[in-house]
């Protein structure tokens, strides 16, 4: 085999491996990419009320009823007015943990109390 024949098979080689190893990055990229998007979705501000709900309040408010927290049948009773209620949610109290901006924004915050007046609880 000529010297020729050697650098063509080597360049081919190293071309081969290169594109392997090109191939693998653009993988990674793609999976970091996709990624990226599922956290991007997963803190929206498009939510609806009723998705910020399962998020943030339906494991000890299931459905809006007794659970591990209090049914929120008597919610309009102890909070007639939105301003109210987004203080409580924000601030929290007793086992009911603070709902601070990081966790739900204020667009998110008028979805989620929109949600609330909307049950119908009995």
């Amino acid at each position: 085999m000529g010297l020729r024949s050697v650098l063509i098979v080597l360049s081919t080689g190293l071309f081969t491996f290169t594109g392997c190893s090109m191939s693998e990055e653009v993988k990674r990229i793609e999976e970091v990419r996709r990624a990226e998007q599922r956290e991007a979705a997963a803190s929206s501000t498009d939510l609806t009320g009723e998705q910020i709900f399962i998020r943030s309040c339906n494991s000890c408010h299931p459905g809006g009823h007794q659970g591990l927290g209090p049914s929120l049948s008597l919610l309009s009773r102890h909070f007639p007015q939105d301003r109210t209620l987004k203080e409580f949610i924000r601030k929290g109290r007793g086992a009911m943990p603070a709902q601070p901006r990081e966790t739900i924004d204020d667009v998110e915050l008028d979805n989620l109390v929109a949600y609330l007046r909307s049950l119908k609880i009995d």
